[in-house]
């Protein structure tokens, strides 16, 4: 069984994880939100173009598995495995939740050969704190109220 080491990054947090091969995209996006410590509310996508994710030649998006809003080249992430996608040095943008345009690098370091019989993942370190998916808008809310 082939296990996937990657790093996981936004601004200055980064997470290192292993998993196996055998997982689907939307597994692994279930992990990655997981790590984040956000709630998995929302449509993503993986996407080859780091720079401009809309013009991405290879595109992996929930909406293709939904049949909404995908282009027709887009593919689906409910069966596509994460061995089929990643190879060593690959880097995709996980692109999640459309409307606040969360952007996070997520990078194959390595694929090595295990003896485990059982699909497995893991979160290895992190580093910095992951960002707030909803932050308190506390005080936009104390300043309306002062007007």
């Amino acid at each position: 069984m082939e296990q996937y080491e990657f790093t996981l990054k936004y601004d200055k947090f980064s997470a290192e994880l292993t998993l196996t091969g055998d997982w689907s995209l939307y597994d692994l996006a279930e992990f990655l939100i997981k790590t984040l410590g956000f709630q998995f509310d929302h449509s993503f996508e993986f996407c080859d173009n780091l720079k401009h994710p809309y013009k991405s030649q290879e595109r992996y998006t929930l909406f293709a598995d939904i049949g909404e809003e995908a282009d027709e080249n887009d593919l689906g992430v409910r069966n596509t495995l994460v061995a089929d996608v990643f190879t060593p040095k690959k880097t995709m943008m996980f692109h999640f939740d459309y409307g606040d345009d969360w952007f996070f690098l997520i990078r194959c370091n390595a694929i090595k050969e295990v003896t485990a019989k059982r699909r497995s993942r893991k979160v290895i370190s992190t580093t910095g704190q992951p960002p707030d998916q909803y932050p308190a808008w506390e005080e936009e809310d104390e300043d309306d109220d002062n007007k």
